[in-house]
């Protein structure tokens, strides 16, 4: 993904002033984020985390998150906070992979919406060809996507 302006609603983006973000989806299990800003002396100042999500058993998977920063490293307990809202981000999309699991019990059709769901009809297209061990990746090359959230 290009580097562009994170979501104005979050209110750790706001702290950094006028960051940029580029998230990129390394099929089939990795995302990796970096925020990038110049603070008010002129300093770039950076936070890259990589996040893997990895089969355990037939049901169940394990999120893995590691970052790294040079943001406000000398403020007294940085890393418990970041610790502390890491867990409470990652809870969120443990939820999330709770539900889908939920609702994907009945093995229905799923109803992906181009662009903002390529992610996913990428990983589902990989995952076929892997179970099946006919073709190669799914992407004949770059490819160009747009959605807000």
């Amino acid at each position: 993904m290009s580097a562009h302006a994170p979501s104005s609603n979050s209110a750790p983006y706001k702290l950094l002033g006028k960051p940029v973000t580029t998230i990129d989806f390394v099929l089939p299990n990795r995302r990796i984020e970096t925020i990038r800003a110049v603070n008010a002396k002129g300093r770039e100042r950076w936070f890259t985390s990589l996040t893997t999500v990895t089969p355990v058993t037939a049901s169940t998977c394990r999120i893995d998150v590691v970052a790294a920063w040079d943001i406000a490293y000398h403020v007294p307990f940085v890393t418990a906070i970041a610790k502390y809202f890491g867990a409470k981000f990652v809870a969120q999309d443990q939820q999330t992979m709770v539900e889908q699991a939920r609702g994907l019990r009945s093995n229905p059709g799923l109803m992906l919406i181009d662009d903002a769901d390529m992610p996913a009809k990428w990983y589902f297209a990989l995952k076929q060809r892997r179970l099946t061990g006919v073709g190669e990746h799914p992407l004949a090359g770059p490819v160009e996507l747009h959605w807000r959230s």
